[in-house]
């Protein structure tokens, strides 16, 4: 009776572990597609776009709190701005967002 006691934990613990493996992976799918966004504008270079958006991701990951719509659109107009008027640069040095104004 012992060897089928133990083969049935056994069993239960491998399930739960499929069951555990498979939520993981569609919680990290879900959350892929979630972030998978790409959004261009017309009126600006794509290489600008790029930068605006490296940039913008930069300046959301060093804000508290979950990034919304709202704070994704701010950050952008805020980088976007400060990019084309040539104000603003990436230092890979200290991994920062840097005004002119600050060096």
């Amino acid at each position: 009776m012992e060897g089928v006691e133990l083969e049935l934990e056994r069993r239960s613990k491998f399930l739960n572990n499929l069951i555990q493996q498979k939520k993981k992976a569609k919680e990290q799918q879900d959350q892929k597609d979630e972030f998978n966004v790409r959004v261009r504008a017309s009126d600006m270079p794509l290489s600008v776009q790029n930068r605006a958006f490296s940039l913008s991701r930069e300046l959301l990951n060093a804000t508290p709190g979950k990034a919304d719509n709202k704070r994704l659109a701010l950050a952008l107009k805020k980088v976007t701005y400060l990019l084309l008027q040539n104000r603003i640069f990436y230092s890979h040095h200290r991994r920062s967002l840097l005004l002119w104004s600050d060096c």
